[in-house]
């Protein structure tokens, strides 16, 4: 059995790692070269124009954009067509046990639970204020307040929020937080390295406990378990197209999935959901629209045998990965992100051709990633 890598959508920024740049992919690329094993790749994470994969062995590898540094290889080459290996004592030998990318900044939490963050920091989204300090081209550690566990790290368009292991939410950077906020959250200013933060804690930790943090292009999305109603979601940010509306549900959160302006959620039943903006069809509902502000199920019809696996978001386009290995794309098709060998937008999902069964995927803001297997067709009867 043969493990591939393959790529598709906007390559204008080398972050296909195709070793060229391209404006466009309509169909998946393989990769001929890489610094990874294809085999070992635990996750894979886009940004605006970049791309992060992780491997078992908690290494980071970066593709792609890189004009604010946001590949973490101390470089200032703008665009890296190819995949390299940010050094592993970067993280002061540390292996990775979660990566994140935002629009041009990525992070990184070590398995003791270390925060590394590297990329833009013209908006202070890096957690450290400093004159001239706009960006990092290496991963940089950022302590949190008492020194906090690190969790979880999600990026926005000009933010960062970090999920500590005590329920605790650190917001950097420029977000707009909605008033009235939630009455269940307490939410307070703060700093840290001479930078304003924002800090966000349930105001009752015995009843209400954040578990999940995902960022949109200017809001974000609290996955919460509430000991008397189960889980739920807290938004906050900006709310133009009904992104940050929130919602009880009747049934168990299984994963949240967010875009720019549009949010996704799998329930434990396997039934998906999404609400938020649709002008590209990115809900996947079957049609066009400016919004959709309440939660409106995926318009998706599995083959038989099929079932629900994993959902990625891009800014305005959707994949999701289900457990036998297909892969589905909608919405936004600019660039060849659906990976259709067109560019009209899917206002729901496609059933996309790809060589074999796809064990992994991830998408960045125009672009997808696949790890595909193929088996090797047997010989044929050889003639005597």
């Amino acid at each position: 059995m043969d493990v591939d890598v393959y790529a598709w959508g906007a390559n204008s920024h080398g972050q296909l790692g195709l070793g060229h740049e391209s404006e466009l992919c309509m169909t998946p690329q393989r990769l001929s070269k890489y610094s990874f094993v294809p085999q070992l790749v635990r996750c894979i994470r886009g940004g605006g124009g970049h791309v992060l994969i992780l491997d078992n062995n908690g290494r980071v590898h970066a593709c792609g954009w890189n004009n604010r540094g946001q590949l973490g290889l101390n470089s200032t080459e703008e665009c890296h067509n190819e995949f390299s290996m940010v050094p592993t004592e970067y993280f002061e030998e540390a292996p990775i046990e979660s990566i994140s990318c935002g629009w041009d900044i990525s992070g990184g939490i070590t398995v003791n639970k270390q925060l590394f963050v590297w990329g833009s920091n013209a908006f202070q989204q890096l957690g450290i204020c400093q004159r001239g300090f706009t960006s990092v081209r290496r991963p940089m550690r950022v302590r949190l307040p008492r020194d906090e566990a690190a969790h979880r790290v999600s990026f926005g368009l000009r933010h960062c929020a970090v999920l500590t292991v005590n329920k605790i939410v650190y917001i950097f950077g420029r977000l707009r937080i909605m008033d009235p906020a939630p009455i269940e959250l307490d939410i307070t200013a703060t700093t840290l390295h001479r930078s304003n933060v924002v800090k966000i804690q349930a105001h009752n930790p015995n009843e209400l406990r954040i578990v999940a943090v995902v960022s949109g292009q200017n809001h974000l999305l609290l996955k919460c378990i509430d000991v008397q109603a189960g889980k739920r979601i807290v938004a906050l940010g900006d709310n133009k197209f009904g992104q940050s509306n929130a919602f009880q549900f009747e049934e168990d959160v299984g994963q949240l999935a967010v875009g720019w302006t549009h949010n996704a959620v799998i329930l434990k039943s396997n039934k998906i959901l999404l609400w938020g903006r649709n002008c590209y069809g990115q809900l996947g509902t079957g049609g066009f629209s400016e919004q959709q502000a309440t939660p409106t199920p995926l318009h998706l019809q599995l083959e038989e045998g099929q079932t629900v696996g994993h959902l990625h978001m891009g800014a305005e386009h959707g994949l999701l990965r289900t457990k036998n290995g297909e892969i589905y794309t909608w919405g936004w098709n600019e660039h060849g992100n659906c990976g259709n060998n067109a560019t009209e937008n899917l206002s729901q999902p496609t059933l996309l051709k790809l060589p074999g069964h796809a064990k992994l995927a991830g998408t960045g803001a125009g672009f997808c990633y696949a790890i595909v297997e193929t088996v090797d067709e047997p010989a044929g009867p050889t003639s005597i």
